[in-house]
């Protein structure tokens, strides 16, 4: 986990950025990240990043109240209102098709299933597009500034 969070956080961020990471258990991951990071001689992560935990909105209620005011995206500044389950979103998807999978040999069951999400990731990439030049458009017109 530290290896991939690592490696998604460094790609194409700047030095001095703040990453907000969501994690069902990030009130026990998050504990001992640094001190893991800087023992561990494959990873590293610049000085100036700083990385804050969340755990997504749904799971949070299911911690101790400590872990909801500590961790939960209402009470992170700049968060604004997300509910952090995005894995939990992408199972709709696969419930369609899963059963038709059922009567499938192992390879082909998983190969039909990265056929669905690797198609859901490409339809993502297509539409952050169309809403970052939509949202451009929408705050050149009102006269916002963004923050993207």
């Amino acid at each position: 986990m530290d290896y991939a969070l690592v490696h998604a956080v460094c790609h194409g961020m700047g030095q001095e950025q703040r990453v907000v990471n969501f994690y069902d258990i990030n009130c026990q991951y998050s504990k001992n990240l640094q001190r893991r990071i800087e023992g561990n001689r494959f990873i590293s992560l610049p000085p100036s990043l700083r990385i804050q935990p969340g755990i997504g909105i749904w799971h949070v209620h299911g911690h101790q109240s400590e872990c909801f005011v500590r961790y939960s995206p209402n009470f992170i500044p700049g968060v604004g209102n997300v509910d952090g389950e995005i894995m939990e979103t992408l199972w709709a998807s696969l419930n369609i098709v899963s059963p038709s999978t059922q009567g499938m040999a192992a390879p082909h069951r998983q190969e039909m299933l990265d056929f669905q999400m690797n198609d859901s990731n490409f339809l993502k990439m297509v539409r952050m597009r169309e809403w970052s030049s939509s949202v451009q458009y929408w705050s050149s017109v009102h006269n916002f500034q963004l923050c993207l």
